[in-house]
């Protein structure tokens, strides 16, 4: 028997991006492991990955071309499939212009190679329009570069050296347990952990202490810490004047109000407020650890910049361990893909459509010219995109000719007109870049692609030749392709090991004098509330009371794992989270089925009563494919299209409804 281990990563999208060693006896994958000697991994796999081998060899994945004939899928060729496809393509952009055609993909794998690559060329080449891919975090890195530039954040390996640890919309217990590693060895240390997040999550049920601001008011709670921190005397006006800008405007703008007028606006006790300052100011070295969860709102990127100056205020990036991480920018763009995307392809300038608009491309009349083929590939739009209703009419359109890549028939490839059988991680060659730690890690295959299923940059190279696209770029391999996106790049032992850090110099206290990525060199202070625009409207409340946030699960990974068979028994069934007080006002009863309601829809699901949901707020967590809910509609029906001003980023979490028994 021939038994290898082969060096891979985990590609979904999260912050731990673990090493992963692939054990593979006489050409089939019989294990799979986290590195053991990989600084993050440390050795173990998550409850999402840890079976990857049953999504590998699963029952229903989809292992070859399927064509959709009289309303329903056949199998097909490859040759048969590409025909196709080239067709629909040709006569969208022949009748209506490249721009009638539109890309649709995100975070399915973070591969470098895989998730935009060929993909890119290809739609550049046909004029298609561009897809601006902003649905997750880029309000909340808008709003922190706008403090600290992109520059070298706290590496997550001197996390152990704080001493007071404040997430802040992060629940790592379920959403990065392999960093959540690192803050217990902190808590181990002596640490003392603070939550903030209006839902009590896996992590604030092992807070020291949680804080519960109503949705969208996140900035409002930080200028009050900010104010009780200048009352109390605990700022850091050494530093700040040595390395910061706007200190005096941040002085001035924190002296206009008591915290007691922070309190009233963001529903949290003004003795919390104050004391949590303190606190935070006090307890060095002090780490804020910013998450995605609060920046889904109209004022995200204002509240980013403000909560992200808090450790500015309080000197806390003199101290090893302490200072502010979110998104590491600087280390996660060392290595981009960008450059390989050939935009120079394209025939001239083309519109662009927002990704969390797709209802609305898919179904304005008003739309010029229309999107007419639809291209999805990393992504299932029909499950999490927003305003679901109107993504769904559009999906259904006769006239709209949609080709997926996939493993499995998702609510997406559900409406498609070609489906194509799509590579697993084990199965391709890519380069995993990391939004949460410093390390970059290499994929190699594994195993031989099972059945048909062939890797997305294939595919895409057979789609350019079947359109007949025939600049040289399209024959790149994929090992051309990474040799192109490592140019110039010290790798290391990346390719032997599997994995290497990305060093800008940052060290372990990269900011205690400064040197921050702004023009300046100096942290730009921001002390700035601008309120939600649905929670916040007071004359919205009295028709939808309940605020309504939309955290992630924590088996599933946005909706990838969903239809694991292990995953989904462990979660079985969609729930929304209601307030005692709240579900007594309603007549709503644990297990009770409830309609959840405004004007953009409804869905329907059981209820969970508990104060775990703070009082006016209703916890939809998202993950579960559109078929495990009664009406085939999911959270994701009630969310608005509406985008932040800064970033144009999507307001999930700024969303009112009611509850109402069924």
């Amino acid at each position: 028997m021939a038994t290898r281990v082969v060096r891979g990563a985990c590609p979904h999208d999260c912050p731990d991006t673990c090493a992963m060693h692939t054990t593979v006896e006489d050409g089939r994958a019989v294990k799979v492991a986290g590195d053991p000697d990989h600084p993050i991994t440390a050795g173990f796999l998550c409850g999402k990955v840890s079976n990857y081998l049953d999504r590998v060899y699963a029952e229903d994945r989809i292992l070859h071309p399927l064509v959709r004939e009289d309303g329903a899928f056949r199998r097909a060729s490859w040759d048969e499939a590409l025909d196709r496809i080239a067709a629909g393509l040709t006569r969208a952009r022949e009748e209506f212009g490249g721009e009638s055609i539109l890309p649709y993909s995100y975070m399915g794998t973070q591969g470098l190679i895989q998730g935009n690559t060929m993909s890119a060329r290809v739609m550049n080449a046909l004029g298609a329009s561009a897809l601006e891919r902003t649905i997750c975090a880029t309000a909340g890195y808008t709003g922190t570069a706008m403090t600290h530039g992109v520059s070298p954040e706290v590496d997550p390996e001197e996390w152990p050296h704080a001493r007071h640890l404040l997430l802040w919309g992060w629940n790592p217990l379920s959403t990065a347990p392999h960093l959540w590693r690192k803050l217990l060895d902190a808590r181990a240390n002596g640490a003392r952990l603070v939550v903030v997040d209006p839902f009590r999550s896996r992590t604030a049920r092992v807070a020291d202490e949680h804080l519960r601001p109503l949705p969208g008011t996140d900035a409002a709670l930080a200028i009050g810490m900010m104010r009780a921190v200048v009352d109390a005397g605990l700022h850091d006006e050494e530093w700040c004047r040595a390395h910061a800008e706007g200190y005096e405007e941040m002085l001035g703008v924190l002296s206009r109000h008591p915290v007691e007028h922070w309190a009233g606006l963001c529903g949290v006790p003004a003795e919390d407020i104050a004391r949590a300052g303190r606190d935070f100011a006090s307890n060095r070295p002090s780490l804020l650890r910013l998450g995605v969860g609060a920046q889904r709102h109209m004022g995200a990127p204002a509240a980013y910049a403000t909560i992200a100056s808090l450790p500015a205020l309080t000197g806390a990036w003199r101290d090893r361990g302490g200072g502010c991480s979110y998104i590491p920018l600087a280390t996660a763009a060392a290595v981009s893909s960008y450059p390989l995307e050939r935009e120079d392809l394209r025939p001239g300038p083309v519109r662009t459509i927002n990704m969390s608009q797709l209802g609305t491309a898919l179904t304005d009349p008003a739309m010029d010219p229309p999107v007419k083929a639809l291209v999805c590939w990393n992504s299932n739009p029909a499950a999490i995109a927003p305003d679901q209703e109107r993504v769904l009419e559009g999906l259904r359109r006769d006239d709209l000719f949609t080709v997926v890549l996939e493993q499995f028939m998702t609510d997406t490839a559900a409406h498609a007109d070609v489906v194509l059988p799509s590579t697993t991680q084990l199965e391709h060659l890519d380069l995993v870049f990391s939004w949460g730690h410093h390390y970059l890690t290499w994929n190699e295959p594994a195993i031989e692609p099972l059945g048909e299923a062939k890797p997305n940059t294939e595919a895409f190279r057979l789609i350019a030749e079947r359109l007949r696209l025939d600049d040289p770029c399209f024959r790149e391999t994929d090992a051309e392709l990474l040799d192109a996106a490592l140019a110039g790049f010290d790798e290391g032992e990346l390719r032997t090991r599997g994995w290497h850090k990305i060093d800008l110099g940052q060290g372990p206290v990269p900011h205690a004098r400064g040197g921050f990525g702004t023009e300046s060199g100096r942290v730009a202070l921001h002390a700035r509330y601008e309120p939600p625009a649905e929670v916040a409207d007071a004359v919205l409340a009295e028709r939808f009371p309940l605020a309504m946030i939309t955290p992630k699960t924590h088996l599933f990974l946005n909706s990838t794992f969903a239809n694991q068979r292990r995953q989904h028994s462990a979660q079985p069934v969609p729930s929304v989270v209601l307030h005692p007080e709240d579900a007594a006002a309603r007549g709503v009863y644990d297990g009770n089925e409830v309609r959840v309601f405004n004007a953009r829809g409804s869905f329907v699901c059981a209820a969970r009563v508990s104060d775990d949901a703070r009082v006016g707020v209703v916890v939809a967590p998202m993950g579960w494919w559109n078929s495990d809910y009664r009406d085939g509609l999911s959270g994701q029906a009630t969310t608005s299209q509406r985008l932040t001003e800064l970033g144009n980023a999507p307001t999930f979490n700024d969303n009112r409804v009611e509850v109402a028994l069924t």
